[in-house]
């Protein structure tokens, strides 16, 4: 007789638990921002998130349309009352910013919706930009947690 086959079946989700990924969002207030208009804002929320304790964020768009004057924190990342840090990196020139957050002594993790931080954008020049965010995230345990991106495209006239 043949052996059995003992592997994990190939279309199985990887990581069962967690079937559905966490959503990071990007929400502009409007697709068209106005040269010398702003700032602003645009929250950056996640959805669906299971036990998120660690988290590392790249945001990035096109330097020549827009500029990140500010990045606040959000709540999410705190709830339960946990300390977290936040420490937002801003490269202007390349368009870029980068966001670390992470839970403080924390065996719980963040679950469900909410704010992970909010960018302050000028809008400097006529052009479009594709503003998008990737990144990853973690348990408590560090295990890695599966997110999902949608990048939103912004005109400046």
């Amino acid at each position: 007789p043949q052996p059995r086959d003992t592997l994990v079946t190939p279309n199985a989700p990887p990581g069962a638990p967690q079937a559905t990924p966490a959503q990071i969002i990007l929400t502009v207030p409007g697709t068209t921002f106005q040269v010398a208009g702003g700032p602003y804002t645009v929250p950056l929320s996640i959805n669906n998130a299971s036990r998120a304790s660690v988290m590392t964020l790249t945001v990035t768009y096109n330097p020549n349309v827009l500029r990140v004057r500010n990045v606040q924190d959000g709540t999410f990342m705190r709830q339960g009352g946990v300390a977290a840090t936040f420490t937002p990196q801003i490269d202007a020139a390349a368009g870029r910013v980068d966001i670390a957050i992470t839970r403080t002594g924390d065996q719980v993790g963040a679950s469900g919706s909410g704010l992970l931080a909010a960018l302050l954008f000028d809008a400097v020049a006529p052009g479009s930009s594709i503003v998008s965010v990737n990144g990853v995230a973690s348990t408590p345990e560090g295990a890695a947690l599966t997110l999902q991106f949608s990048p939103v495209t912004v005109t400046v006239r």
